[in-house]
């Protein structure tokens, strides 16, 4: 069952719509998976986050996203999502989720994906309150994923006419992502995690992972490295693999 939602940004007063979709076998209350996209414009739209739920509730595991401002379903202006934007809409969502009474919250996670990974790594105080957190390609300094994306020349107009029409950013919000560490924050971290990575990800450079891996102060962690694997999992059968390493470790923390 659905659940569609909206809520407004504590920071901008923008429109956030979000979903919940609601696994039907669980006894009393039911354990959540909140998911948190990149960045790319189609947010919560895309057929990474409408195929994991089904997934998800096929182990009795409920699933909550919603798009960041700029994304997806979701009002505001994709050039203007910093990571201090990405991070004010997640306690907004908090607040949503921790309103339903029908949610176990001894047994919420959380999945992030590369720029929602940046946010829920640089908030280790929601982190230690989840039971398990999920990482694809995490984007731990978000600044090298934007320099990633453009040429050396793209990189130089962004940075001098302050806004790029490749990446459809402003810059500031390049500067804003220098205002955080997230591998000093990930020291704070102790849920349990698991992440993967593919070793040939042009977006997220993939020696960051594994800085990220040892900085976790979480006991029990775990890599899986996809080899020749990309930033979308569009290599082989990547994509399904990767779904079904979170799930079953979802299934296995919850």
């Amino acid at each position: 069952m659905e659940i569609n939602i909206e809520f407004k940004s504590s920071k901008t007063n923008n429109l956030i719509q979000g979903r919940f979709i609601k696994a039907t076998n669980f006894e009393e209350k039911s354990p959540l998976i909140f998911m948190l996209t990149g960045d790319g414009p189609k947010g919560s739209k895309s057929s990474s986050w409408t195929n994991m739920p089904p997934k998800l509730a096929k182990k009795g595991i409920s699933s909550f996203l919603f798009d960041f401002e700029g994304l997806g379903y979701s009002a505001g202006s994709r050039k203007k999502l910093s990571l201090s934007l990405g991070i004010s809409n997640l306690r907004d969502a908090m607040s949503e989720i921790k309103s339903q009474e029908w949610i176990d919250f001894e047994r919420i996670g959380c999945f992030a994906s590369s720029f929602g990974a940046a946010v829920i790594l640089s908030c280790p105080e929601i982190a230690n309150d989840l039971a398990v957190l999920g990482l694809k390609s995490p984007a731990s300094f978000l600044a090298d994923a934007y320099y990633n994306e453009l040429s050396f020349q793209e990189f130089e107009t962004w940075r001098e006419e302050g806004y790029s029409s490749i990446n459809g950013y402003n810059f500031e919000i390049f500067i804003d992502s220098l205002e955080y560490n997230v591998f000093s924050s990930a020291k704070k971290i102790n849920t349990p995690t698991f992440i993967t990575q593919g070793d040939k990800d042009e977006i997220v450079p993939f020696q960051q992972t594994i800085f990220l891996y040892e900085c976790l102060k979480s006991k029990k962690k775990a890599l899986r490295i996809f080899k020749k694997g990309n930033h979308g999992y569009s290599i082989a059968n990547h994509w399904e693999e990767m779904a079904t390493y979170f799930v079953d470790s979802f299934s296995q923390n919850l």
